[in-house]
């Protein structure tokens, strides 16, 4: 009985140096504002201008992918699709489907927060329906220059956020017959996953 409680004491004499030895596994810090990313984004619509005046607010629907530059620069890069109800009633929609570009700058307070401000480019295709006499605007394309501001906050790696942003419509054949087609201004909340 003496040797085994003697055997028991030695190898735990022995084995304790070497799992005090062994290194601990840290935790990864989750990713942070300088990750890249994807987000959806969703919010409200409206135009401006005569475009303005033939449609109600409307809906749009976002998925970007963020990708980091230099220290508080990020590149959005993504598709986003709108709808616009005619203003008279049971007339139809104005579709959107855009792809565009947008560089986003900001600083990073207190390691969650983030306000920014960007500007980028993008395109568009412009769909009517139903396609019928008295729609005003046909099918087409448009050129626009986004313009937003927001701020966006982080837990862990998950991201929300809300933004406003004024496309300037800088080419336009959708709305043929209108002078002054207008711009288009959002207002959306987010959310995301940093990797």
């Amino acid at each position: 009985m003496g040797w085994w409680r003697t055997g028991t004491l030695a190898a735990a004499l022995v084995a304790g140096p070497a799992l005090a030895a062994t290194p601990r596994v840290k935790a990864q810090p989750a990713p942070g504002f300088g990750a890249a990313g994807l987000t959806v984004r969703s919010g409200v619509t409206a135009w401006s201008g005569n475009v303005g005046e033939e449609t109600g607010v409307g809906t749009f629907l976002a998925l970007v992918g963020e990708i980091p530059v230099i220290t508080a620069v990020g590149l959005e890069v993504g598709y986003e699709g709108s709808a616009n109800g005619y203003a008279e009633p049971r007339r139809g929609t104005l579709w959107r489907h855009n792809g565009g570009v947008l560089a986003k700058v900001g600083p990073t307070l207190f390691s969650q927060w983030k306000p920014f401000v960007g500007a980028g480019a993008g395109v568009s295709y412009f769909h009517p329906t139903p396609m019928d006499v008295g729609t005003a605007f046909e099918k087409g394309w448009g050129a626009e220059v986004p313009l937003a501001a927001g701020l966006e906050y982080r837990y862990s790696g998950v991201t929300a956020g809300l933004r406003a942003t004024y496309r300037v419509l800088v080419a336009r054949d959708f709305a043929p017959t209108s002078a002054d087609v207008g711009n288009l201004f959002s207002g959306d909340l987010s959310l995301g996953m940093r990797f």
